[in-house]
């Protein structure tokens, strides 16, 4: 029988939090954080009288919101709602929220309460970095009703004996039965989710009922239910000896889904590379060839030092592996031989994802070693010998590529290396099946993994026309969809649009702005979206990087910083400055002449180049009077294909080929906010500390620059847990830039950060208090409690 647990290592602290939440707090009356006694049945009638009874519709963030509904009730009803909080966040996949946000929002919570309540304790708090569900957008924008609905539940569970309770949790039929009365309209996905945490192995971690319902049409057209459809499957995801299944991974979500398993792009470009590239010749034979050494090599294992001089003389055959990870995997293996055998061993028993796990249990962290990219390509690298053909090896920014390209999943923040593999492994079971389905054009895994580095890496072939070229460049890079079968002008030599010092991939860009996995497939939306609609405006609160992160995507988008114009709106600007308007005349004093805008200047710029991409980036758009900036533009800024005559009557319109990427500040209450018919014509990104991309972007910078410093992550996530209101966040440039250091970012929170929260809490000294840098600096070793009593 089959089950709907997610058997990936990475799950098993969510699954361990969920358990203790069950036999803890809600058949015991502990609670989950510190294991004390809890009056639960009183805490609960306090939740429902003041969360469910007094729902706050007004203005506010969800935690502001909260702590005035929880204003004067007891610690142990902050401390159960700060638990039912976590449940809620317990199941959401990291690349839909970062953990840090979770602990942030269940961390806010308790701090409403200085005393009486205890935090997340640390294995808790792991337990967060990885989830199994995608909830979608309304399990966070009703966040509220969710809770809500867990108060119900909770409050439900209590009334009961304990062993009533020990009968409700002991089965789904009867966890189905009690629930089924409880009101879940609207707050369907939390249901859901607790089906799945308190009965993993029956429920599946869908919380999509949309999605629910095309699965069973395709998988029970006879009405079987979901718990059915899990029985009948066989599992598709293997790790080690565990196995399970996941609906959203291949091949089911494409069964029920109605999607290919790879993008038709991928599959057309993959397919005509085919035709003029020799795999064989360029990638298979000589992996082939270099894996002998490695076969050699663990075949010595029982030799000890035999078998590392056996695996020098591999690696120096290859260029699988970057010659200084495995020289210092090397140094390691010499200085601890039996150890290193052992681990090598581990390889060649049940050789595959889980092996690797295994194989670099034993490998140190550290120097070259430390990073998973250059630990995953050693352990594939090793791995590669026992299977050659099923089992090929991995490389970082190659697979990246790939991910994005070939429709891959992301993986949690908590994944392991072999979580990672497994994830490699499955996409290019996904390109055998897409690009084999008329015809077999690969044989195997190792095909699958040619074709596709050669999609992310190789230079297109030469045989190819010059537009050939820069099409599939610029569909690999993320730039445009362009399918091969739609370039024109084939044999009509081009420039190239991409210099060396810019970058040529989405994963470099994102590398270069220290976003992470989740921060490309940010930025492969924004880049969709700003395709689509041709204006997109990035929005959020100051230090979040709008204008660094704008700047960057125009020049990538545009390929050369000439066709970039940057423009900064401010109270003065006028239709004239920004669109077209009368000036003097420098030869004819008396007299004026239309002189046109950078609008206009950059939009004929664009005409002239039909070919190239042009960006205007226009810099705080709602500082100016927007309305009255653009006119009429208003108007072919939806209907580019459109003429309309200016207001000194010349005809005008918007070439395609010219981008607008705007930014906007939410912080400043003063300045005008968009209206509705400007916000039609652009999508809406939002850059907020506590969201993609920008959460995680000061740890990875600090990371690079002085490791050092990293608490100064964790200083600013408590600052925006304290300020609670996202519009209001403090972003992480403030403390970024390549002369970092603990003095400098003091010196940039006193004198650039702190005179604006001073007049935001104004009226709250003691939160102005907790805000000072050094009292920051010392919560985050004494705590709250104590750093406010010192």
């Amino acid at each position: 029988m089959s089950s709907s647990r997610i058997v990936l290592p990475s799950a098993g602290p969510m699954y361990a939090a969920a358990e203790r939440w069950r036999d803890h707090a809600l058949i015991d009356d502990h609670s989950l954080f510190d294991g004390r006694s809890l009056d639960t049945r009183g805490a609960a009638g306090e939740l429902v009288d003041r969360v469910v009874k007094q729902a706050d519709g007004g203005a506010g963030t969800f935690s502001s919101k909260l702590e005035g509904q929880l204003a004067g009730v007891s610690e142990d009803a902050v401390q159960v709602a700060a638990e039912l909080l976590y449940g809620h966040c317990l199941i959401v996949s990291t690349d839909a929220v970062s953990s840090r946000t979770k602990t942030q929002l269940v961390d806010g919570v308790i701090a409403f309460r200085s005393v009486g309540t205890s935090p997340i304790p640390d294995d808790l708090r792991v337990a967060l970095r990885a989830g199994v569900a995608n909830p979608g957008q309304a399990y966070n924008s009703y966040r509220w009703k969710m809770l809500n609905y867990l108060v119900d539940v909770y409050a439900h569970v209590k009334a009961l004996t304990r062993s009533e309770r020990t009968e409700v949790f002991g089965n789904f039929d009867a966890f189905h039965d009690f629930i089924q009365p409880i009101d879940d309209q609207t707050a369907w996905s939390q249901r859901y989710a607790l089906e799945h945490l308190l009965f993993p192995d029956e429920t599946p971690p869908m919380l999509n009922r949309d999605h629910r319902v095309k699965l069973l049409k395709t998988f029970a057209p006879d009405g079987a239910s979901i718990r059915d459809v899990v029985k009948r499957l066989d599992p598709n995801v293997h790790y080690g000896s565990a196995s399970g299944i996941n609906f959203y991974r291949w091949p089911y979500r494409e069964k029920w889904q109605g999607e290919p398993p790879v993008n038709d792009l991928y599959t057309s470009w993959a397919r005509h590379l085919l035709q003029s590239v020799d795999l064989d010749g360029v990638e298979r034979d000589y992996k082939l060839d270099g894996v002998r050494g490695f076969r050699s090599a663990l075949d010595r294992v029982t030799g000890g030092a035999d078998a590392i001089e056996a695996l020098r003389k591999a690696f120096q055959g290859t260029n699988l592996v970057d010659y200084r990870v495995y020289d210092d995997f090397l140094k390691w293996a010499t200085a601890e031989p039996a150890v290193a055998t052992a681990a090598l061993a581990e390889l060649q028993i049940d050789p595959g994802p889980e092996a690797i796990d295994r194989f670099l249990a034993a490998v140190p962290v550290e120097g070259q070693l430390s990073g998973l990219g250059a630990r995953l390509s050693l352990a594939s690298c090793l791995l590669f010998a026992t299977q050659p053909e099923q089992l090929p090896p991995w490389r970082d920014t190659p697979s990246k590529t790939t991910t994005r390209l070939a429709g891959g999943y992301p993986p949690q923040e908590a994944a392991t290396a072999g979580e990672h593999y497994l994830l490699f492994l499955e996409r290019l079971d996904a390109i055998l099946a897409a690009v084999n389905a008329d015809q077999p054009l690969l044989r195997d895994r190792l095909d699958a993994q040619s074709l596709a580095w050669t999609i992310a890496k190789a230079e297109p072939p030469e045989a190819w026309s010059a537009a050939m070229r820069q099409a599939f460049e610029d569909w690999r890079a993320g730039k445009a969809d362009i399918a091969f079968q739609d370039v024109k002008d084939p044999d009509e030599p081009i420039d190239p649009v991409v210099t060396p010092l810019l970058p040529t991939t989405l994963e470099v860009l994102a590398e270069q702005l220290h976003m992470d996995a989740a921060g490309t497939a940010w930025l492969q939306e924004t880049v969709e979206l700003l395709r689509h609609k041709r204006q997109i405006i990035l929005q959020g609160p100051p230090g979040t990087g709008k204008t660094y992160i704008g700047r960057a995507l125009a020049k990538f988008l545009a390929g050369d910083p000439s066709r970039v114009e940057l423009v900064q709106f401010h109270p003065g600007t006028s239709y004239e400055d920004f669109v077209q308007g009368l000036r003097p005349d420098p030869d004819q004093p008396t007299q004026f002449r239309v002189v046109d805008g950078p609008l206009i200047r950059h939009a004929e710029a664009a005409r002239r180049e039909p070919d190239q991409t042009f960006v205007l980036l226009v810099d705080e758009i709602n500082r100016g009077n927007v309305p009255a900036v653009f006119g009429e533009l208003y108007y072919l800024l939806e209907y580019r294909e459109r003429e309309l005559t200016l207001m000194y009557g010349s005809t005008f319109s918007l070439p395609e080929n010219l981008l607008i990427v705007a930014t906007m500040n939410t912080a400043d209450r003063s300045i005008t906010s968009l209206d509705s018919a400007l916000r039609r014509r652009f999508y809406v990104r939002d850059l907020r500390p506590e969201q993609t991309p920008v959460s995680g972007t000061l740890r990875r910078h600090l990371a690079t620059v002085d490791p050092s410093l990293l608490w100064l992550a964790d200083l600013l996530d408590r600052a925006n847990t304290l300020i609670a209101d996202p519009d209001q966040s403090v972003g992480p440039s403030h403390f970024m830039g390549q002369g970092a250091s603990e003095v400098w970012a003091q010196r940039a929170w006193e004198n650039s950060v702190m005179p604006t929260l001073r007049e935001l809490f104004y009226n709250h000294p003691d939160r102005v208090v907790q805000l000072e840098f050094e009292q920051l600096k010392a919560a985050l070793t004494t705590g709250p409690g104590d750093a406010s009593a010192d």
